[in-house]
């Protein structure tokens, strides 16, 4: 399962949702809107482990899937983005899929939505300027 949906934060929103780098609580009013918009996708759970946070990293990500390369996040069955700040305010930084490793993703307001099986390994390229996003990881109901 991929999902892309458009315009589910406001650009002010955003801004102070990208001034907060660190967890955040699904039900705080400006993480909520984008839970509601998960929530219509699939069958999750906010109780823990499940969380999300506001993340300005600059190295990136390697080639991975969110239930850990190695294991350490087996519980985590959905995972979720949205970029809070516009291209323009950094380089590099695009979000790929690995089936398709020539198609970067710059989802500024807009959600990627998908469950953490082989096939939807991703990586974040390395970027410079301030790149933040809202990342989301869920278990799923039932788990």
């Amino acid at each position: 399962m991929r999902e892309y949906v458009r315009g589910v934060i406001s650009p002010e929103d955003a801004f102070k949702l990208s001034c907060s780098v660190d967890y955040q609580d699904f039900d705080s009013c400006l993480v909520k809107p984008v839970v509601n918009q998960v929530l219509k996708l699939a069958d999750i759970s906010l109780d823990s482990p499940s969380y999300c946070r506001v993340e300005d990293r600059s190295e990136g990500h390697p080639w991975h899937v969110d239930r850990g390369n190695l294991g350490h996040m087996e519980w985590c069955q959905y995972s979720a983005s949205v970029l809070l700040t516009p291209s323009g305010r950094f380089t590099g930084g695009g979000f790929y899929f690995r089936d398709q490793p020539d198609r970067p993703i710059y989802h500024y307001l807009d959600l990627i939505f998908f469950d953490s099986i082989d096939e939807n390994a991703h990586l974040v390229r390395q970027n410079s300027g301030e790149r933040r996003a809202l990342i989301m990881f869920f278990r799923g109901l039932g788990d």
